[in-house]
C-alpha cells in the first residue's frame, strides 16, 4: 500500500470521525459502531475516492460532485434524511448542502490537502485553521449547551462548517 492511499486514509477518517462522533456517539451513544463505520464503511468510501482521483486528476470538480452526490443518495437510503422530509425550505437547503459537502470532503479533502502543485495563496492552511476552529467551536458550544439541545446544536454546526468548506473547495478546483 503505497504512501498517499494511507494519508488519504488517515485524512478522510478524521473528517468521517469528527462527524461521526457528534452523529453516533454522542447523539446516540453507538460509540463501538462509530468505530466500525468509520474503519470499514467510510474506509471503503474513501479507498473508491482516491481510486478515483488517481483516474481523473484533472477533473477534481467531477471527483467533488460524484462523491457528495453519492453519499447523499446514502443519506437518503440508509438514514431516511430526504429533502421532502424536512419542512422549512431553508433548513432542508442547508443541511443537504452539509450532508453533500461532508461526503465530498471524505474523499476531496484528502485530495485537495495533500495536492501539491495547486495550493493558491495558502489555500489549505487557511482551509485546516477554519476547519479547527470551526469544528472546535460546534463541539464547545455543544457541550456548552443543555443535553437536550447538545445534539440539536452539533448538528447545525456541523453543517454549517462543511457548508462552509465548499468556499476552500471552489478555490482549488479553479486553481485546476
Amino acid at each position: 500500500m503505497s504512501k498517499k492511499i494511507l494519508k488519504t486514509l488517515v485524512i478522510g477518517w478524521i473528517f468521517a470521525a469528527i462527524v461521526e462522533t457528534i452523529n453516533m456517539g454522542i447523539g446516540q451513544g453507538l460509540w463501538l459502531g462509530m468505530i466500525l463505520t468509520v474503519l470499514l464503511f467510510y474506509g471503503l468510501f474513501i479507498v473508491c475516492g482516491y481510486w478515483y482521483s488517481t483516474k481523473s486528476e484533472e477533473q477534481p470538480l467531477r471527483h467533488f460532485i460524484i462523491f457528495g452526490t453519492i453519499g447523499l443518495i446514502l443519506e437518503w437510503i440508509i438514514f431516511g434524511m430526504v429533502p421532502w422530509g424536512i419542512g422549512n425550505p431553508l433548513v432542508m437547503i442547508l443541511i443537504q448542502t452539509g450532508m453533500f459537502s461532508h461526503w465530498a470532503t471524505c474523499t476531496f479533502g484528502p485530495r485537495f490537502l495533500l495536492d501539491e502543485e495547486h495550493d493558491v495563496g495558502g489555500l489549505k492552511k487557511s482551509f485546516i485553521i477554519f476547519y479547527i476552529i470551526g469544528m472546535s467551536a460546534v463541539f464547545i458550544l455543544g457541550f456548552l449547551s443543555s443535553e437536550k439541545a447538545r445534539w440539536t446544536i452539533m448538528i447545525l454546526g456541523n453543517v454549517i462548517v462543511y457548508t462552509i468548506l465548499i468556499i476552500w473547495y471552489v478555490k482549488f478546483i479553479k486553481a485546476h
